[in-house]
């Protein structure tokens, strides 16, 4: 998975955020003052259609074209508007800049519609006279006469002045172009604030991993100062001060496990007894030097690989399956082949426990007996010799009793002669148990 740096995560969203954000407000900005230019010189333009409608009014109601047009050509050089005078029937009366008669019917441009309504109508739109964008404004007029109202009387027409919205325009750019500077402005600064945030958010994070490391490699000796310093968050300080007894417990439980195991170690590798440990697997876990020797293999390359490979012996692998299947300790006697020789070996296997009491293997202790085996070999080998060197003197002896019980004493001579053999038979009987008597004290 491609993980990505603190700061090249927290920078982007930071700045594409900050972007958005000023890319709102400009917009919104933008339009603001686009309205507020365009409400301003709406009501400049109705103030001064108002200033000058009484008198339009008039010459219209005389029916004084000619006057009305100059008017409207004098008051729209002095205000610089455009001044058009529409009757009821859509038809331009005067302009201030074009020739009204041969300008097109205006009854259906939009604030003329509101001006026949007895509404001021405003409008933005390009001017097909003049090929430009204008703003304009139309108020309703009325019939006068002798410059006094009649009572009733309908819409006569409209009035509309117009000016073009290029300057607004122009003004506009002015005013975006300063938001579009203050926005890149903000940005950059927000930006390179973000960065050095992002960096100082980092900075005690990248000790921290850098520690971590350490940690992860068995060196617990570095130990972090942030929390000590007043140019780090309360999270990140608390954060170093937790890996920092972390470290400390570790260090000290780790230490603690290393010693228990070494002086397990040195138990498993003093005892004169052969020591093999097995997982459900049926993988060596651990073997000490004893059973190295007896399987003729290196005790630091036997760990981890199946049994079968280790011990080549049917009747030990057996056990060891027995005793995983059944869970019960099994004591057996196996005998193992070296060539012509053979090895006895005394074979006490039971299942191994964790802590939660889950059978995670067997332990299997093994006592070399070939010595004792062969010590009884002898022993029965000696028996056997000695019951037949006792019998043989034992049964001299009984024949020539029995014989001089049955009236051979009555003849010196032979029971002279027997006597001095059973003599003979309890001499030599008395030298064999004399040996037996030195065996004994060996």
């Amino acid at each position: 998975m491609n993980h990505k740096k603190l700061i090249w995560q927290i920078f982007p969203a930071n700045l594409l955020i900050t972007l958005a954000a000023m890319l709102a407000v400009s917009w919104y900005g933008s339009a603001a003052v686009q309205k507020f230019y365009i409400e301003q010189l709406e009501a400049a333009l109705q103030a001064r259609a108002y200033l000058i409608r009484e008198r339009v009014s008039q010459l219209l109601a005389d029916g004084s074209l000619e006057e009305l047009r100059e008017f409207c050509r004098k008051s729209g050089r002095e205000a610089l508007t455009r001044i058009t005078v529409i009757d009821r029937s859509g038809k331009v009366v005067a302009d201030s800049n074009e020739d009204a008669g041969v300008m097109e019917l205006h009854d259906t441009r939009p604030e003329i519609i509101e001006a026949y309504q007895g509404h001021t109508g405003t409008s933005i739109r390009l001017s097909r006279t003049l090929q430009e964008n204008m703003l304009y404004v139309a108020v309703p007029l009325t019939w006068r006469s002798s410059g006094s109202a009649v009572s009733g009387d309908p819409v006569a027409g409209a009035l509309r002045v117009a000016v073009p919205v290029t300057a607004i325009e122009r003004t506009l750019q002015d005013v975006q172009l300063k938001i579009a500077l203050g926005a890149i402005a903000v940005v950059f600064t927000a930006a390179l604030i973000t960065l050095l945030v992002s960096r100082r958010i980092s900075r005690p994070l990248e000790e921290m991993k850098q520690c971590a490391l350490r940690y992860s490699r068995g060196d617990f000796s570095q130990r972090m100062s942030l929390h000590k310093g007043e140019s780090v968050s309360l999270e990140v300080a608390t954060l170093a001060a937790s890996m920092d007894r972390m470290a400390e417990q570790l260090n000290e439980r780790i230490g603690t496990i290393v010693k228990q195991r070494n002086e397990l170690g040195a138990v498993f590798a003093s005892m004169s007894e052969a020591v093999l440990a097995v997982n459900t697997d049926e993988r060596v876990i651990n073997l000490n030097k004893a059973a190295a020797d007896i399987f003729a293999i290196d005790e630091k390359q036997a760990p981890g690989r199946l049994l079968q490979e280790v011990v080549r012996n049917i009747d030990l692998q057996r056990q060891v399956r027995q005793i995983l299947e059944n869970l019960e300790p099994l004591q057996e006697e196996i005998v193992l082949q070296y060539g012509t020789s053979e090895r006895f070996l005394q074979t006490n296997g039971v299942p191994l426990h964790d802590g939660g009491g889950n059978n995670i293997g067997v332990l299997v202790v093994m006592n070399d007996v070939t010595r004792l085996r062969r010590l009884e070999n002898v022993r029965r080998d000696f028996v056997a010799n000695v019951s037949h060197e006792l019998k043989t003197p034992i049964t001299s002896i009984k024949g020539y009793v029995e014989t001089l019980l049955e009236g051979a004493m009555d003849n010196r001579e032979d029971a002279e002669r027997f006597l001095k053999i059973i003599v003979k038979q309890t001499n030599q009987l008395y030298a064999i148990i004399e040996d037996l008597l030195s065996l004994s004290r060996i």
